[in-house]
């Protein structure tokens, strides 16, 4: 095979997996702007309505870790494979649903199959592409098109409604089934092992996995019914008690589905912080800010989706090239500057909403967000798996996408209890939000400066000092 039948082999199988992850980030958000179409429609109620968009995050972010591990010791390209069949399937179904119960299930599903298909697909790019400046390109690509997926989510959602509701859940399937038939032809198979196979921690995943779906359902359950609600905190205690479980277990197993040393590893550590951090705030910020388009400026659910078009394209464009700069210069700085420049986007959006013609507001804080999202996204991809091998890197990429997750659900529950609890104190609501934002924006940019990067400078300095 001549060089350029390998890059050409290569660019697809980049294509393929970035669909993939377009996918699994867009449906986090595309259904939100359909919600009035939906409730008006199966005459599903408030409270049931928001888990519509729940379920999907739920089997995400509950699913994460442990389709991270399933991909490492059963092979990538297997998993990858079947879970992306299963995420086809369960968006046709999506197009059938006709009550509540069948429309959440759906949601449910895709959201675990995108569990095992994330964490695959990322691990499949590192091992198409070596190490250095390939690598970080194909990442900053790969980051880009998950980033753009969620943040384009809402305009894509917005086109579909004008069809029907129904589009937005059908309409990641036909290239699901592209890449379905494709996947083969062009994606790495996947590695024989040599020596005994690693047994599997069913004691691990029977800990963890459930863990995660009560901590996930007790804060989107709170955003809804509130703290107080026995949902709400009888399912954190819960997921407290199976997440120490799951530690002990750990701590003791032959073959661990999460070695604790893991979260010793000061990078990848680093990295889900900020990124369940800044993710939050950034769900926050949606959230009320699509409340605040349509309930208080009047629009349309399509000019809503459209309006966050503007950060979208920015994270397309950009993105691949802030990879490349983290990758040959280090990610603390430019982490700093991008939380930073969310903070100032939506700082401008508190002080200037309802004093400014809104699509200015729009056009300035997209920019400045999308700008510092395309910054933020890809360097914390970067760092987290910098030092993470080929056969960790399932696992350290579910849980990297499980701090986006949790991160946005509990920044999101939060956020909307400030925004609910705001009029009892003569506060508006929308302002009142999304200034708790970016106050949170504000201390998560001081976070991402106190990187390891910074850590071991010091340590440098203290040593030349002696």
């Amino acid at each position: 095979m001549t060089s350029s039948q390998t890059r050409s082999g290569a660019g697809l199988a980049l294509l393929l997996l970035c669909a993939a992850n377009f996918l699994d980030a867009m449906d986090v958000s595309t259904i939100g702007v359909a919600l009035p179409a939906i409730q008006k429609e199966l005459g599903m109620q408030a409270t049931s309505l928001q888990w519509a968009v729940s379920a999907y995050v739920l089997g995400y972010g509950g699913f994460l870790l442990l389709g991270g591990r399933v991909a490492d010791l059963f092979g990538h390209r297997r998993v990858f494979l079947w879970s992306l069949a299963v995420f086809a399937a369960a968006s046709i179904a999506g197009g059938f649903v006709d009550s509540a119960p069948t429309l959440i299930a759906a949601r449910l599903i895709k959201g675990i199959a995108a569990a095992f298909t994330a964490p695959a697909a990322l691990a499949l790019l590192l091992s198409v592409f070596g190490e250095g400046n390939a690598r970080a390109k194909a990442l900053g690509v790969f980051s880009s098109t998950g980033a753009a997926g969620f943040v384009l989510g809402m305009v894509l959602g917005g086109a579909a409604t004008l069809i029907s509701w129904r589009a937005t859940l059908v309409m990641g399937a036909p290239v699901a089934i592209l890449a379905l038939i494709v996947a083969p032809l062009v994606l790495p198979a996947d590695h024989k092992r040599n020596g005994p196979h690693a047994r599997f921690d069913w004691a691990g995943a029977l800990t963890i996995t459930p863990g995660l779906l009560l901590f996930v359902f007790g804060v989107t359950n709170a955003a809804a019914d509130g703290w107080q609600a026995f949902a709400t905190w009888g399912s954190l205690l819960a997921a407290l008690i199976l997440i120490v479980l799951f530690l002990v277990v750990e701590s003791r197993h032959h073959d661990p589905m999460v070695p604790l040393a893991m979260f010793r590893r000061t990078k990848l550590s680093h990295a889900n912080a900020v990124a369940a951090l800044y993710q939050g705030a950034y769900v926050g910020f949606q959230f009320i800010a699509t409340l605040y388009y349509q309930t208080v400026v009047g629009w349309s659910a399509f000019a809503t989706g459209f309006a966050f078009a503007i950060g979208g394209t920015c994270v397309m464009f950009l993105a691949p090239r802030f990879a490349t700069i983290g990758q040959n210069r280090g990610t603390t700085l430019l982490m700093t500057f991008g939380v930073g420049l969310q903070a100032i986007s939506y700082l401008f959006w508190v002080l200037s909403a309802g004093h400014i013609d809104t699509i200015v507001l729009v056009a300035i804080s997209q920019l400045l967000l999308g700008v510092g999202y395309a910054m933020t996204y890809p360097s914390i991809q970067v760092a987290a798996l910098s030092d993470v091998g080929d056969d960790e890197s399932g696992l350290a990429s579910g849980m990297l996408f499980a701090s986006f997750q949790i991160g946005g659900g509990i920044i999101l529950a939060a956020a909307s209890a400030v925004f609910s609890a705001a009029p009892n104190f003569g506060w508006n609501p929308y302002i009142a939000g999304i200034g708790f934002v970016t106050i949170l924006a504000a201390a998560i940019t001081l976070l991402a400066a106190v990187g390891p990067r910074s850590s071991a400078a010091r340590a440098a300095n203290y040593q030349a000092a002696e």
